[in-house]
């Protein structure tokens, strides 16, 4: 029963070796690492896709024309951050904090950051146009 029982412990053992080895070698390989920078890029997609929305909406609306031009203003409190387009009645609140900088730019320069993948400018948009 001991020689059983000493056998069991001893393929428990190797078996937990195995796993922390084949995980080692995934992840050396890279396979991890690609596995895991994938997850961020969904995310990204994502918020270009959720961008993009919002201002065909107002390309539609014919709004997009008048709005491109203004640059927004973001102000953090509680845990969220607000984003409002200047001389506007947009504005929208987003939880957490984002990290883009608007100094200067317009709602069209920061689309475009958007397109080009920065995500907090993403995050801009959706946050000022996507609550009116």
């Amino acid at each position: 029963m001991k020689a059983q029982t000493s056998l069991e412990y001893l393929f428990m053992i190797a078996t937990v070796f195995i796993i922390i080895f084949v995980t080692l070698f995934a992840y050396n390989r890279g396979y991890l690492p690609t596995a895991l920078s994938l997850g961020g890029k969904v995310d990204k997609s994502q918020l270009q896709d959720n961008a993009q929305l919002i201002i065909s909406q107002l390309k539609i609306k014919g709004d997009w024309n008048a709005l491109k031009s203004k640059t927004v203003s973001l102000s953090t409190s509680n845990g969220a951050t607000t984003c409002t387009v200047d001389g506007t009645s947009y504005s929208g609140t987003r939880p957490g904090t984002i990290d883009y900088s608007t100094d200067g730019k317009t709602l069209e320069e920061i689309y475009n950051d958007c397109m080009d993948g920065e995500a907090g400018a993403c995050e801009v948009i959706i946050c000022a146009l996507g609550t009116e």
